[in-house]
């Protein structure tokens, strides 16, 4: 009998601990691909060539207008010839600068095993970005919020076969307007930006949340 209850308690505890292996979650970054299938050229190199000239003397000849000071000195220092608000870029420039990028980019996670890498045949999955609307549980179509884009990314992350949770997955835009004016009294408002920051633009916004002309 005593020599029993300890056989009888093993194969309970392997039961158990069969179980518990198949219910647990595995949260394991799945590893990134690798493409081996042979590229697709739908386009011969004559057409490429006449495609890259034809662009290359759109930024040489039109140029480009960038409304933005930082951005318009970055180009100076880069050796572009800025006429106003009008950037025009020499080819010889733009094949330069194209020749600094690396082909190949690490996305360094703060754990190392889980850094990704970009560039040659690498690939990786991210989840789409930029979703004006989502439909939730209720089978309701509806503007997201900060909650929801809280939401997606914590699934994005949990997800193994998601290298990365991008950006932002949805926009909290109109939505998060009518809240921000509901609590704008408060709340501070929080404005990021690429560069510095157009002062109209930031003064018209805070207008139109206090309904000033």
């Amino acid at each position: 009998m005593s020599e029993a209850a300890p056989q009888e308690q093993r194969r309970r505890g392997g039961r158990r601990e069969r179980r518990d292996l198949r219910t647990r979650p595995d949260h394991e970054m799945l590893p990134s691909l690798t493409g081996r299938l042979p590229l697709t050229e739908p386009m011969d190199a004559e057409q490429i060539a006449r495609i890259d000239s034809a662009s290359l003397d759109i930024l040489e000849d039109v140029g480009v207008v960038f409304r933005d000071d930082i951005a318009l000195e970055d180009w100076r220092r880069a050796g572009a010839d800025v006429r106003g608000e009008r950037v025009h870029l020499d080819r010889a420039l733009v094949k330069s600068l194209i020749s600094t990028i690396p082909s190949t980019i690490t996305l360094h996670a703060r754990n190392p095993d889980k850094s990704v890498t970009l560039g040659g045949r690498q690939s990786i999955f991210v989840p789409m970005t930029g979703a004006p609307y989502l439909r939730d549980l209720e089978d309701v179509r509806r503007a997201p919020t900060l909650d929801d884009l809280a939401t997606f990314h914590k699934l994005s992350h949990m997800l193994p076969a998601m290298h990365s949770s991008a950006h932002h997955i949805v926009e909290p835009v109109l939505l998060c307007f009518r809240e921000i004016r509901q609590n704008v009294a408060s709340h501070a408002i929080f404005v990021t930006r690429m560069s510095d920051p157009q002062p109209y633009t930031i003064i018209s916004f805070a207008n139109m949340l206090m309904d000033r002309p």
